[in-house]
């Protein structure tokens, strides 16, 4: 027999509902005359709950099938207390307690000692909760404990694991606006809550720079204390020698400074309206609506609330699937449900997304379908399904007594009483239609609505301005700050004339100002060493250029061919592990601005009215002496080295991609100039990023003025 309570509980339940009829009834019953018996009471096993003199809580349930012992922390911190400007923090403090190694293990020194013997320990921080875990065999696990221990009270905060934990902040920053869906989360997050609040903030290029070791130590010192904190102990140990083995290691873990830790409360009310966040290379509307609501957890409305969201949005035969999915094909997925937490309130939201042609019909769709709950309350089949739904989840969500022991450490650290699972079931077992009737009307709003879409602008079979007056969202990305010399500012007396005849010299140079400007296409071949997070590659990169914004690329590497197509405001990448897609707009965007900074085109633009010159000082590039030019054209500002003696552009300084796919400052030097196509350009450059070399680019072939295919860069206008 099993020796899992909650196994043997699951068991009786299952042998009651498997129960079989005699033969006789068998034959002479239809399904509807089938009766079933009432279930059984439903006994959950609870943890035993030790108090440490310094205040820390410990949870043990013992559970002997496996020789494995596991230990969770909690700990009241979050994001939720971060300020403004050090957005990131509480993330980074999380991750790093245990990347960063403890006082006496360092970072590698600690992979190796769990490695060894098998065991794990994670740590992290979310909005209003820290966590922290460890996984062990039964002979390890005390001695593991004592690191886990380190780990949470003495982390090292190791300087090169942060800055590897910052770059990779950044490159997700980078990625922000990659997904429809996530652009579409953060946005609704600020529409509900407020961009200027702790719910909504996110972190930025500027504040995890911002962010240095000496805040983590703060962060940690603050906030690891151990009336602050919970520790679950779970598997093949006795209670008292659990209780034991962390008073041993955690009793003498002093308390600092009494505080009392609140977390902030979301905004009353929402922001309604009709929202729209362009991004035209997706073929899909990303589409929320929904509403600040007024419900926590802890109220009695909270059982009819669950049985309403479960007719709403529960599964294949609830409202919106019915309707948005099986009937009119809309979408293949969608949700929707009255939120709430144990301790603050939560929108009201329904999401899903759908072809750009049938935007329009799916928001309509949506809003009827919230409008009709409303008005057309769940039946009592409805309510009956939800019923049964909600109480077979609950059973299996707490199939197993580590299951039990989380759910135990949630109602510990949110302050709920320990027979919050049975008060569950009661609760949801007593709903009634007139409950979910009641609950529908005043949790759901529709008048308060905001209505969000996230995609392309044309091919909607409405405009969204049917819905209310529209305001389009910017979903920019703000850069890092760039360096001095990459940023313009105001010029010495004499200057722009100095940089106004250095940029002449240059066009000299290069082949004069007739052969520059009677370039209208240009194509060259490539060998790219690139290096990148994963290691050194080796690409063949083929460039086509039909001015003013067709950007043809085809790319070799090693891990197979794809081709990237500009035409004009339109993008396309055909071959790669997705096949063909449309390109990235930042990629598209900076693809373009790459082009635009070469010198052939950089120089043909000199003549444009926003393009502007100035000397700003002297440099070398290698042993060659030039002066330094800062152009800004168009809002887009670099600086060039310039050799003084042969106009030749030797160094180019500006804002570009690192090699995370971050913003960064990126220096590229031009080397082995030559006469080629009537024009005398490098064939050779080097880029690199904080002093380190990024790319090595070995032009092979260059062709002025090649025959462009028509059908070269796709279709744009």
């Amino acid at each position: 027999m099993s020796r899992n309570p909650v196994r043997a509980a699951l068991a009786v339940l299952a042998l009651v509902a498997a129960a079989p009829l005699p033969a006789d009834a068998q034959v002479a019953s239809t399904i509807d005359q089938l009766k079933y018996p009432a279930l059984p009471a439903f006994s959950l096993p609870k943890p035993t709950r030790t108090v440490l003199p310094n205040g820390l809580v410990v949870l043990v349930m013992e559970d002997h099938e496996l020789p494995l012992v596991t230990v969770t922390a909690r700990f009241r911190t979050g994001s939720l207390l971060e300020p403004a400007t050090k957005v990131g923090v509480s993330g980074l403090t999380g991750s790093q307690m245990r990347a960063g190694g403890t006082v006496a293990l360092a970072p590698d020194a600690l992979d190796r000692y769990l490695e060894d013997r098998a065991a794990s320990i994670e740590t992290s921080i979310g909005d209003d909760a820290g966590t922290a875990g460890m996984s062990a065999l039964k002979q390890d696990w005390a001695e593991v404990l004592q690191v886990f221990s380190d780990v949470l009270r003495k982390p090292r905060f190791d300087p090169a694991r942060l800055e590897v934990a910052r770059r990779g902040i950044e490159a997700s920053i980078a990625r922000q606006n990659d997904d429809p869906g996530g652009i579409a989360s953060r946005e609704f997050r600020e529409l509900m809550y407020g961009a200027d609040t702790p719910f909504a903030r996110e972190v930025t290029y500027a504040s995890v720079q911002a962010i240095t070791r000496d805040d983590l130590v703060a962060w940690h010192g603050k906030y690891l204390q151990p009336d602050q904190t919970i520790i679950a102990v779970h598997g093949d140990v006795t209670q008292a020698a659990a209780v034991a083995a962390v008073t041993q290691v955690f009793g003498n873990w002093g308390r600092g400074p009494k505080t009392t830790i609140t977390f902030p409360d979301p905004r009353p009310q929402s922001a309604p309206g009709v929202y729209e966040a362009v991004k035209a290379d997706v073929a899909q509307s990303s589409i929320r609506i929904g509403h600040m609501g007024t419900l926590k957890s802890t109220h009695p409305d909270y059982y009819p609330v669950q049985v309403l969201n479960e007719v709403l949005s529960g599964g294949f035969t609830s409202r919106l699937f019915s309707k948005v999915r099986t009937e009119k094909g809309l979408a293949y997925s969608v949700g929707g449900s009255v939120g709430s937490g144990y301790t603050r309130v939560a929108p009201f939201s329904m999401a899903t997304s759908t072809k750009t042609s049938t935007t329009s019909e799916t928001i309509e769709t949506l809003i009827t379908e919230a409008k009709r709950i409303i008005t057309e309350p769940p039946t009592e089949n409805e309510i009956a399904r939800a019923k049964q739904s909600i109480l077979n989840s609950f059973i299996f969500n707490s199939a197993t007594s580590e299951q039990v022991l989380g759910q135990h450490v949630t109602y510990e650290y949110y302050g709920l009483p320990t027979d919050w699972l049975e008060r569950y079931r009661a609760g949801i077992e007593k709903v009634t239609p007139a409950d979910t009737a009641r609950v529908a009307k005043q949790y759901i709003k529709p008048e308060q609505f905001a209505i969000l879409v996230v995609g392309p602008t044309e091919g909607r079979d409405k405009p969204l301005s049917t819905f209310g007056a529209v305001k389009t969202l910017d979903i920019s990305i703000p850069e890092p700050p760039s360096s001095a010399a990459a940023a313009p500012s105001a010029a010495a007396p004499g200057a722009e004339e100095a940089g106004k005849a250095l940029v002449g010299k240059a066009v000299d140079a290069m082949g004069g100002a007739a052969a520059i400007d009677g370039v209208k296409s240009y194509r060259e071949e490539t060998t790219v060493a690139a290096t990148t997070p994963q290691g050194e590659i080796e690409l063949q990169s083929t460039v086509l250029v039909a001015l003013p914004d067709r950007v043809r690329q085809e790319l070799v590497t090693p891990m197979g061919a794809m081709t990237m197509k500009i035409a004009g405001a339109t993008g396309s990448v055909e071959g790669g592990p997705q096949g063909s897609m449309p390109l990235p707009e930042a990629q598209r965007t900076s693809m373009l601005k790459q082009i635009q900074r070469s010198p052939i085109f950089l120089l043909q633009r000199r003549g444009q009215p926003g393009f502007k010159a100035a000397v700003t000082g002297e440099g070398k590039v290698g042993d060659t002496p030039v002066s330094l030019v800062r152009v800004d054209v168009e809002g887009d500002a670099m600086t060039l080295g310039i050799d003084p003696k042969t106009g030749q552009i030797r160094s180019l300084l500006a804002r570009g991609t690192g090699p995370t796919g971050a913003p960064a400052d990126v220096l590229t030097e031009y080397h082995d100039y030559r006469p080629d196509g009537g024009l005398t350009v490098p064939h050779a450059r080097t880029s690199s990023v904080g002093g380190t070399v990024a790319q090595k680019v070995t032009v092979k072939a260059v062709q002025v003025n090649p025959a462009v295919p028509a059908d070269a860069f796709g279709s744009g206008k």
